[in-house]
């Protein structure tokens, strides 16, 4: 079965999603048959250290991979579909539960998207699976 990563969001998720070894074969297609910008990074810790770094890490990420200048509205929008990002993976978490994420930036030049999917645990035995998604225009 053959996905066509042809909207922003979808290929926002599949970074996300993607295992070690898929990610690598993934951004090449998206360099060689796109135009859009993908960055991925990782974020990992108890929820409440994660909601303090999130954020600046997005940020760091999406500037370090040339997704964003640096410039005010455009980290506004990573601040923005950050946050909404954060929201979704980390809603109904308890405050000591350990996250661990892989986070996806991807933008086209006007809009902005931002995929987490991870793991949340407060015990082992209740590890389960979560996804965080939001979207900003630049």
């Amino acid at each position: 079965m053959d996905i066509n990563p042809d909207r922003l969001g979808k290929v926002a998720i599949i970074a996300a999603i993607s295992s070690r070894e898929e990610e690598e074969t993934f951004k090449q297609y998206v360099a060689a048959n796109t135009r859009l910008k993908l960055g991925i990074t990782f974020v990992s810790g108890v929820r409440t250290d994660v909601t303090k770094t999130f954020v600046k890490s997005l940020v760091a990420c999406a500037l370090q991979s040339h997704i964003i200048h640096h410039h005010h509205n455009e980290i506004h929008a990573v601040i923005h579909a950050g946050l909404e990002c954060l929201k979704g993976v980390s809603s109904d978490v308890a405050a000591e539960s350990s996250l661990k994420l892989k986070v996806a930036i991807v933008s086209d030049g006007r809009w902005l998207v931002i995929a987490a999917h991870g793991e949340s645990a407060f015990h082992p035995e209740t590890n389960h699976e979560r996804m965080g998604f939001g979207v900003m225009h630049l």
